[in-house]
């Protein structure tokens, strides 16, 4: 990061452009925390997307077009960005009074930004910082307010980013602005759906999501945005309770490594039923695995929690190990479902996912133990949907524990053929 900003800096002051050229958003926040750079807005007066592209050229860094309309764009190199934007209004103030919260609504001049390296660390000097409403204090208080009621009707999806940031940066939401949002709430809707989504999956990352998610459906927002899981406002909250809470825990903590999956998990304790999941999913134009993911754990849910009763708790039942060669590593996400729908069942769960690592992935480590080639070599077969039958019943009696080597795969396979 320190090398592709001061690539900019020296790139700023080549072209004198450094006047016209302010750090905005959440950099700023970082540089006055004390926190490394990762992400930096840099806002500028002028040719916005010219000057972006002259620069990535000018260093060999990719260009990339974030929003044409805006004037928004990104530079990226060796896994770095920087992006760059055009100055809303003729002055950096103009631009300010147009953000969303007060946090937000904070520059820094280039010209006044100073870093150099030391043998272990990087020291910041010169925060020289435009603030006009007053984000620092408010940064200090650990505050998200608005910087306008204007600004929220002018671009709706702010209401949203309100509740994003009191997630991320565990902030509490001013209470002019909680009410104003509140009052605003019918204007959600009106932003394009991934937007929405990807503002939820800001909020869902957070590791203690359900008080958000808990404020947001107090507030009638999240019932807007998602109105499909009416069916399920009761029981909603203790569900996606339990779930991140699980998720948080050993040993799920430790083989739940996806993101998306632990966001799709929680998303799944909103809906009642696999269709309303899909729907709301493809109307927030959410990816296809990520649909598909939550449409399978909803699904699974309810089956699931009758599984237990019908195998009276045991973890090794045929049922269960079908269970396992249908989800394989998914079973992570099945198992937090099925305990946090119904807690009782913890310790089946647990024992199940031991019997998955001590039995059952060592035995589909055997497969495929024979294929096609085999039954055409041993048994002069052609090709044929027996094939598929014979494999089949041979996977399965591996990961039963019935076979354990080719040669008794292949024996079973003769009998089945003489059946």
């Amino acid at each position: 990061m320190y090398t592709l900003f001061e690539h900019f800096k020296d790139f700023a002051e080549k072209y004198d452009i450094t006047g016209n050229a302010f750090i905005v958003g959440g950099a700023v926040r970082d540089i006055m925390s004390g926190k490394e750079l990762k992400d930096i807005d840099i806002a500028l007066k002028g040719d916005a997307l010219g000057i972006a592209k002259k620069f990535s050229k000018e260093i060999g860094a990719s260009f990339v077009l974030l929003d044409s309309e805006f004037g928004i764009s990104r530079v990226v190199k060796k896994g770095f960005f920087i992006d760059i934007c055009l100055m809303r209004g003729d002055s950096i103030y103009t631009d300010l009074a147009d953000r969303d919260i007060t946090i937000n609504a904070m520059a820094l001049p280039l010209t006044e930004v100073r870093e150099q390296r030391t043998d272990d660390r990087k020291q910041r000097t010169g925060i020289s910082i435009i603030d006009p409403y007053n984000g620092k204090d408010d940064l200090s208080n650990k505050i998200i307010r608005m910087v306008s009621e204007e600004n929220l009707i002018k671009d709706p999806l702010r209401i949203l980013r309100i509740y994003r940031f009191a997630a991320t940066l565990n902030f509490h939401i001013e209470e002019k602005t909680h009410n104003t949002v509140k009052r605003l709430a019918s204007l959600i809707t009106s932003p394009a759906g991934e937007r929405i989504a990807e503002e939820l999956r800001h909020i869902i990352k957070v590791s203690d999501s359900c008080k958000t998610i808990g404020s947001m459906m107090l507030d009638g927002i999240l019932l807007r945005i998602v109105p499909e899981i009416a069916e399920m406002s009761d029981t909603m909250l203790p569900l996606y309770k339990n779930i991140e809470d699980a998720i948080n825990e050993e040993p799920f903590s430790r083989h739940l490594t996806d993101n998306y999956k632990k966001l799709c998990l929680k998303l799944s304790a909103l809906f009642a039923d696999s269709s309303s999941a899909k729907k709301a999913s493809m109307r927030l134009k959410m990816s296809k695995k990520e649909t598909e993911f939550i449409h399978s754990m909803v699904s699974s849910r309810i089956r699931i929690l009758s599984l237990r009763k019908e195998i009276k708790g045991a973890p090794d039942a045929e049922e269960v190990i079908m269970l396992l060669k249908k989800f394989k590593d998914d079973i992570y996400s099945l198992a937090i479902s099925g305990m946090a729908a119904d807690p009782s069942a913890a310790r089946f769960w647990r024992e199940v996912i031991a019997f998955y690592h001590e039995k059952i992935k060592p035995r589909m480590a055997l497969l495929p133990i024979i294929t096609g080639d085999d039954l055409i070599e041993r048994f002069g077969l052609n090709p044929s949907p027996l094939f598929k039958k014979i494999i089949s019943e041979i996977e399965d009696s591996v990961l039963l524990g019935i076979i354990t080597s080719k040669e008794e795969a292949l024996k079973t396979a003769s009998e089945i053929i003489k059946k």
